[in-house]
């Protein structure tokens, strides 16, 4: 899918969930995020197909296979790439401009950045996702760290 096809279906869904948010208040935006989440945990299982033989590919299957988006969906730097570990710093995401520019970051917060966990270990259980930042949230960038568990 091209950035602006997914752009299109972004403004369809940040509509509605705007509506919805007004008629039945913020609880909407926490079931809608839910709802997604439990979607994505089954492509992530259908996706996995064994357990991953390295840590990054849980990040590449979550970010690039999941939601079909261009490979410039995001601009980030390798920190560590070992069997063990996979640790990225994400400078520029488009979800996080579109939804920022909209006015919106805390539905964008709730229907992408929140599955991140999930859908890591929906991937495969035996990798854990770390992250204490977010540029949907107003940090500077998003700082992922997958590890398998011992």
């Amino acid at each position: 899918m091209h950035w602006v096809d997914e752009e299109k279906k972004l403004t369809e869904q940040l509509q509605i969930l705007r509506e919805l948010r007004k008629a039945f208040g913020e609880e909407v935006i926490e079931i809608a995020s839910k709802a997604r989440l439990a979607v994505h945990r089954e492509w992530m299982k259908a996706l996995c197909k064994g357990a991953p033989s390295r840590a990054s590919e849980v990040f590449e299957h979550s970010a690039f296979s999941v939601t079909a988006a261009d490979s410039d969906l995001l601009v980030y730097d390798v920190l560590e790439d070992s069997s063990e570990r996979y640790a990225v710093r994400i400078r520029k995401c488009k979800y996080a401009d579109f939804y920022k520019g909209e006015g919106a970051p805390d539905i964008g917060y709730a229907m992408h950045c929140a599955l991140d966990f999930g859908e890591a270990e929906a991937y495969w259980p035996g990798v854990s996702l770390t992250r204490t930042k977010t540029l949907m949230q107003g940090d500077d960038c998003c700082n992922h760290c997958y590890e398998f568990k011992q």
